[in-house]
């Protein structure tokens, strides 16, 4: 089910009259996947801003089919975009940047996320999210790649949720590709500052579902007993 709701663009906090609302954010971080703590807050806030300045990028250049204006630094991070949809051949389908407030499966707990992109990786729909990051080592067991990436799955895990009840957007996609059969896709495009790029497909994850389940529990659980959300 989605929820018809409001969104306070500041705090990033979706508002739902009569429903206390968890982000996709709220539940990852309140799941421990996103401390960031040692971090400084103004490397943050600038990271922030360049992933941004990045999906306002492609959107426009999406839906307009025109070289957005965009600051010097997001520059390479752009081109690495536009390498991945020429090697994947990225079909857009419907509204970039789609808010959504869904009602979680099994809890009825509202959740919101924004999905940044949908469409076609070669020629078969996809969820995706572009992520500004710094490139990893090419050693695959480096440690903080696979924890970026189970909350890279858990972020795209509600995305896909929210997709299942969008039957809007599951009816453009069935019309683009009328013979598609399973499930939608689901990854990440992590673009780097060399114009680089390196996508991480997240389809073959099967127990993603049953994680992001857990993932909402224990949120709500935490919550319940004294856990604070920090903006809220």
């Amino acid at each position: 089910m989605i929820l018809p709701h409001t969104f306070d663009e500041k705090n990033h906090v979706y508002q739902v009259p009569g429903h206390f609302v968890l982000s996709t954010s709220d539940i990852i971080s309140l799941n421990g996947l996103s401390d960031y703590g040692a971090i400084p807050k103004a490397t943050l806030d600038h990271a922030s801003w360049r992933g941004t300045q990045l999906h306002k990028a492609i959107q426009f250049f999406e839906e307009d089919a025109e070289a957005p204006e965009m600051p010097e630094e997001v520059e390479p991070y752009f081109r690495g975009y536009l390498k991945f949809k020429i090697d994947y051949d990225f079909e857009p389908i419907g509204a970039l940047e789609k808010q959504i407030v869904y009602v979680h499966s099994g809890t009825e707990q509202p959740v919101g996320c924004t999905i940044d992109l949908r469409g076609l990786v070669k020629g078969h729909p996809y969820i995706l999210d572009a992520k500004t990051t710094a490139p990893w080592p090419v050693d695959s067991q480096c440690k903080d790649k696979k924890r970026k990436c189970l909350a890279w799955r858990l972020q795209v895990a509600s995305y896909s949720e929210a997709t299942d009840v969008d039957m809007e957007w599951l009816l453009r996609a069935s019309n683009a590709v009328p013979d598609c059969t399973g499930k939608v896709g689901k990854g990440i495009v992590q673009v780097t500052k060399d114009g680089n790029y390196e996508f991480h497909d997240f389809s073959r994850a099967v127990d993603d579902d049953l994680l992001w389940d857990g993932a909402v529990r224990l949120a709500m659980a935490k919550l319940a007993n004294g856990y604070q959300l920090e903006r809220r």
